[in-house]
């Protein structure tokens, strides 16, 4: 019985839906025994499938073949776990926690943020005049404070950050991209209809670098620093996938290569993979305005 594996990965319930299930693969964050794969792809047993869910990756063992939705117990019947344990809490808790392209917050985002901050200051003000009341010498400590990181700092990048399909494919090397799609924030190139290779931009506008950096590290081979024109950021790869990230204040693009075929065999060295994506992010930066 052959089983896809975007439905074999949602029957055993590692995501919700058959359509985040799609959407993973095409993404580049489902392997079949390490090669990333696109959706239709069969599984057969003693396959090994990772799955990249946020900051963890799960991988798991095929034991059994099913496509339909099942319950925990009768889908754990089904693979072996052999996912190494999550990151420690206080991992989790040091990457920011504005969700991956949420955008500018809401008018209403923003007054009970000024709310909080409001208060904030209140409880630091009272707290320094109590420390300047119970000094011996009359005198008092600064409060330390670390400034917001600031939002709209960065250039006003054009559609794609002005990338055509033409260019995609020219920089890259990767033949037969078509853009699949474009919107303000992002915009997506790929071979047909396949999940692979692929190239995307995406935009990120009040979700300042550091959760996206925290969830490359914990799930990508290697993550560094990288910086382009004086510019913070990262560039972080993993098998045929390479990404970079680069920062301005609360403002920060990700263009991200994946340079597997169809079938998941590699068609580019990482870094061959990661120079296609260095010369691609230095095009965006230095043509934006």
């Amino acid at each position: 019985m052959a089983t896809r594996i975007d439905s074999w990965i949602w029957a055993i319930r590692l995501t919700k839906t058959r359509s985040a299930a799609g959407a993973a693969c095409r993404g580049g964050h489902v392997r079949l025994n390490g090669a990333p794969v696109k959706a239709s792809t069969t599984v057969s047993i003693g396959d090994r499938v990772s799955v990249r869910q946020g900051a963890r990756e799960r991988i798991v063992e095929v034991t059994g073949l099913i496509s339909k939705r099942v319950s925990a117990s009768v889908a754990a019947q089904n693979y072996i776990d052999h996912s190494p344990p999550p990151p420690p809490r206080e991992v989790i808790a040091s990457i920011p926690r504005r969700d991956r392209g949420a955008g500018r917050p809401t008018k209403r985002e923003r007054r009970e943020l000024d709310r909080f901050r409001g208060a904030t200051m209140v409880v630091l003000a009272v707290a320094a005049l109590g420390l300047s009341a119970c000094g011996g010498d009359g005198t008092s400590d600064a409060v330390n404070s670390t400034p917001e990181p600031k939002t709209g700092t960065g250039p006003d990048f054009e559609r794609c950050g002005g990338l055509t399909a033409d260019d995609v494919v020219r920089l890259t090397g990767l033949a037969g991209l078509d853009e699949i799609v474009n919107n303000p924030s992002a915009c997506e190139w790929r071979r047909g209809s396949a999940g692979a290779p692929s190239v995307s931009f995406n935009w990120y506008r009040g979700s300042p670098i550091g959760r996206e950096r925290g969830t490359e590290q914990l799930s990508r081979d290697s993550t560094q620093d990288y910086e382009i024109d004086g510019q913070p950021g990262f560039i972080a790869h993993h098998s045929s996938i390479c990404e970079i990230g680069v920062a301005w204040d609360a403002d920060f693009i990700e263009i991200s290569v994946q340079s597997a075929s169809p079938d998941g065999t590699s068609t580019k060295t990482t870094d061959e993979t990661c120079a296609a994506t260095k010369r691609l992010t230095e095009t965006v930066v230095k043509g934006a305005s």
